[in-house]
């Protein structure tokens, strides 16, 4: 059985600089078949991203990062952002 208090280490890049890394609980982005959420002991997964990435620190407490398209990898709990935006945040 999973352990439910588990967290993602999650890293969000481009290609110049790293713009997020740390341990969060979970995380929402959009693909081209909609909304779709990243949790603790998610399968294994590559997907092409578009609109943004929001980040659930804790359940009290989130983060949005609005982007043009990108690529996630989840392996384990280990998750990889590799983004493009037009505006700088």
């Amino acid at each position: 059985m999973a352990d439910i208090s588990s967290r993602l280490n999650v890293v969000i890049r481009n290609r110049d600089v790293i713009l997020f890394k740390d341990k969060v609980s979970s995380l929402t982005s959009y693909n081209d078949r909609g909304v779709f959420d990243i949790l603790p002991e998610h399968e294994s997964f590559i997907s092409l991203i578009k609109n943004t990435i929001i980040i659930h620190k804790n359940k009290n407490e989130s983060q949005e990062i609005k982007i043009d398209n990108g690529v996630v990898r989840v392996y384990k709990n280990d998750v990889s952002f590799y983004i493009n935006f037009e505006n700088q945040p």
